[in-house]
């Protein structure tokens, strides 16, 4: 009776921080009409059996920091295959629904694909290499992030309608710049099958390497009065077709354009915000970060906290597991 007791207030004690500033990831995921439940680190490795999922294992909510290692690519033990594969018409739109993404955790979001070249489920994504779907970073004074939460802490993505059929991952990735110098990244992978007629696949400058998708990038201090705009890293979106996407910005839809010679003009002047409107996105970045949920400073240490959080809830998870 002592140890139930001793389990309920430590149980207790952990849901209250835990709601102010756990991290995220990707819940759920609804692939050609249908949700299937993502990976979820503090329940499913206790389960007996372990579920199959399509989306590959992380080991809790916190981020990948280093970006030369293997992780970066669909997280720590990531670079393994799910137990499960979506099925998913070309042309047909993937949404990723993340767990509750703090506010100020504020930052760009994208989505990546990359051939299994035949199974997901023994393909291994360490040395892969991907082409863009979307991508969307600081648009008219707001990140992406606040975007992906105002959708009810959604993305959603369209798997290019030229896309040959087969077995793929989906990467969908949030990069959090709360603190400053140093970046946070949140990758998720997710196995679906590609149906349809397409004919295509990218090649040369559409495809890049994850580790070596960051390696030039130099991250803003998104806290300063002078930051005024950002450009998305990473090659151009492979396909016209993916700027379908609903949660594309300018970035996405801009390198869709410019494979048009009719809208090149265009296409150059939405890559990059102009005078003008980088004072007004000045001026609504000083609004979004007056209205955050803390600073920095704040955001900091609850970063710092959350692998003590993750052991504590799978210690949780085993023991009311064994009662």
């Amino acid at each position: 009776m002592f140890r139930s007791f001793s389990l309920a207030v430590l149980a207790a004690a952990l849901v209250a921080p835990t709601a102010v500033s756990a991290h995220g990831y990707v819940q759920s995921v609804v692939v050609g009409g249908k949700t299937y439940s993502g990976w979820l680190p503090f329940t499913d490795p206790y389960e007996s059996p372990v579920p199959s999922r399509i989306v590959r294992k992380l080991p809790d909510d916190g981020p990948v920091m280093d970006v030369t290692l293997a992780d970066i690519a669909c997280n720590q033990g990531g670079e393994k295959g799910a137990g499960a594969i979506a099925t998913a018409a070309a042309g047909s739109k993937v949404t990723f629904k993340w767990t509750n993404w703090p506010a100020d955790h504020l930052g760009p979001v994208s989505t990546y694909m990359t051939s299994c070249n035949g199974d997901c489920k023994s393909f291994d994504a360490s040395s892969a290499k991907w082409f863009k779907v979307d991508a969307a970073g600081y648009s008219n004074g707001q990140w992406a992030s606040s975007k992906l939460i105002a959708d009810g802490n959604s993305w959603t993505s369209t798997i290019p309608s030229e896309l040959k059929p087969g077995q793929y991952l989906m990467r969908n990735e949030i990069v959090a710049l709360h603190s400053v110098g140093e970046p946070q990244y949140y990758p998720s992978c997710s196995q679906v099958e590609v149906t349809g007629s397409g004919t295509q696949y990218p090649s040369g400058s559409s495809l890049v390497a994850i580790p070596g998708l960051y390696e030039n990038t130099q991250w803003p201090d998104i806290w300063d009065n002078n930051f005024k705009s950002f450009t998305t890293p990473g090659p151009a979106v492979a396909f016209s077709g993916s700027s379908d996407s609903g949660s594309s910005d300018d970035t996405s839809s801009s390198a869709a354009s410019s494979t048009k010679a009719a809208s090149s003009t265009k296409a150059a002047s939405s890559t990059k915000v102009t005078t003008t409107a980088a004072s007004s996105a000045a001026n609504d970045q000083s609004t979004s970060t007056a209205t955050s949920s803390s600073p920095a400073s704040s955001s900091t240490n609850r970063c710092n906290s959350r692998r003590r959080r993750g052991m504590v809830k799978r210690h949780v998870a085993r023991l009311a597991k064994s009662h």
